[in-house]
């Protein structure tokens, strides 16, 4: 995935978790926790459409702890919108298709 290799694209990329990490401290709750709340309170903006989050868990107290609700405030909202519309992501989304010889 280029968005994760190093030399450059990581080291961008990387600075948007750590911007999730400290909010989630702030907030008391893991990143994930922020993550899936946020999605959730994007269902109730107006223009959206319905919008439910599905996580994925390999263990069942990632479950217990993915079902963790997090209100998270108008303020907060609104930060998270500061940090996404003010952050470029480097590196394409997916490799390069790879042709298959025969």
């Amino acid at each position: 995935m280029p968005r994760f290799q190093p030399g450059g694209n990581f080291e961008n990329n990387i600075k948007l978790v750590h911007e999730v990490e400290e909010l989630a401290k702030k907030k008391g709750c893991t990143p994930a926790q922020l993550a899936i709340s946020w999605v959730r309170a994007l269902n109730g903006r107006p223009g959206l459409p319905t919008i439910i989050p599905i996580p994925g868990a390999t263990r069942a107290e990632r479950v217990r702890e993915n079902c963790k609700v997090v209100e998270l405030t108008n303020e907060e909202m609104n930060a998270i919108d500061q940090i996404l519309n003010g952050f470029k992501p480097v590196g394409a989304r997916y490799p390069d298709s790879v042709p298959i010889e025969t």
